[in-house]
């Protein structure tokens, strides 16, 4: 919702760049012009909306070090990390491997391309795919996640919406939880935190394998996706799944259409203020091939394009079909990133964020 107009007042009062924009407020200040509206605050309520601003501000600032999945840490804190994709179930739209033999050799050559994470799929949820239940489902991807465990160094997900086949292919060995339906399934937090394993939130409106442009509606994207984000991501906490072991994914193409595809793109950053390592999953997505005019197989350029914006915005975590390419991209932007890093960590001290 709209910033309050007193602390709107206050705020501009102490030297920040307050504008309305719709439904929501875009408000650009230092760190110290908060601190000094907070000082001038006249009331409780006023006081406490900045100090939700810092808070906010604070989150922004400091990308979390790290991802901790059952044991294994996922540095975050030189550059993106690569989620490479193996899907297992025959009507994915892209790149499909049959068995647990070629999840393998798919699952090495993500490491060896150097890719961090392992991410496997049992189901796809593309527009008009029929679905399998969770004992079908976990049949294809149980038997992938344990070879994956037993020979191939690297993290392993498991994107599921069902809580069933999460205990399966953590028992198997998996470290986290890809969900794309954003905890659609109240009993998957449950099981990730009975494992200790690591969880990916995936923003979902609608409904997965029906594509309904009509609900497809959005007052404020970021605003709507970050409010269902945090509800998530504290629903998970309070089941027991650590903090440390939370990413988000603002889901890119589930329940959206390329307008706001791209908006999201455009507005990645605002993602930040949560606080959480951000996952970005665009890799070869039909919404690119609609921007561009293009099939799948033709959307390695764009889909690295989608990957560069997100990872100057902020994104930690890159699920990507094209694995050594997009590790090529994401180490290149580290290096600038790097080499244009202030002599003290201080020098940064100015934000742009958004109340909702």
């Amino acid at each position: 919702m709209p910033l309050a107009s007193g602390v709107a007042t206050l705020l501009r009062a102490c030297g920040a760049v307050v504008a309305g924009a719709g439904s929501a407020t875009l408000i650009a200040a230092s760190r110290a012009t908060l601190e000094r509206a907070c000082a001038a605050a006249r009331c409780e309520s006023e006081r406490a909306a900045v100090r939700a601003l810092i808070a906010a501000f604070q989150r922004a600032r400091s990308s979390p070090p790290a991802l901790r999945w059952r044991g294994r840490s996922i540095a975050l804190d030189d550059g993106a990390q690569v989620m490479g994709i193996v899907n297992v179930t025959p009507d994915s739209f892209y790149e499909r491997v049959g068995g647990a033999e070629a999840a393998l050799a798919k699952g090495r050559a993500i490491v060896a391309d150097g890719g961090a994470i392992v991410d496997v799929g049992g189901q796809s949820y593309a527009d008009g795919v029929r679905r399998v239940g969770p004992e079908d489902e976990a049949a294809r991807v149980v038997p992938a996640v344990r070879a994956l465990a037993a020979a191939c160094d690297a993290a392993i997900s498991a994107d599921t919406v069902h809580a069933r086949v999460a205990h399966a292919v953590l028992r198997a060995g998996a470290h986290a939880i890809n969900d794309c339906s954003g905890l659609s399934d109240p009993a998957l937090a449950d099981a990730v935190a009975e494992h200790g394993a690591g969880l990916v939130i995936v923003h979902l409106k609608g409904r997965l394998n029906h594509r309904e442009p009509a609900t497809y509606v959005y007052d404020d994207a970021l605003a709507e996706i970050v409010e269902f984000l945090h509800e998530r991501a504290e629903r998970a906490l309070r089941a027991g799944v650590a903090r440390d072991a939370i990413a988000i994914d603002p889901g890119l193409e589930f329940g959206k259409e390329p307008a706001t595809d791209l908006e999201i793109l455009a507005r990645f950053g605002e993602l930040r203020a949560l606080g959480y390592p951000i996952v970005l999953a665009a890799s070869r997505k039909s919404f690119i091939g609609r921007v561009v005019g293009r099939p799948a197989a033709e959307l390695l350029v764009p889909s690295l394009a989608a990957a560069a914006a997100g990872i100057a915005a902020g994104a930690r975590i890159v699920r990507a079909h094209d694995v050594a390419e997009t590790v090529q991209l994401a180490r290149m932007l580290a290096a600038i990133e790097r080499a244009g890093m202030p002599a003290e960590d201080g020098a940064s001290n100015s934000c742009a964020a958004e109340a909702v």
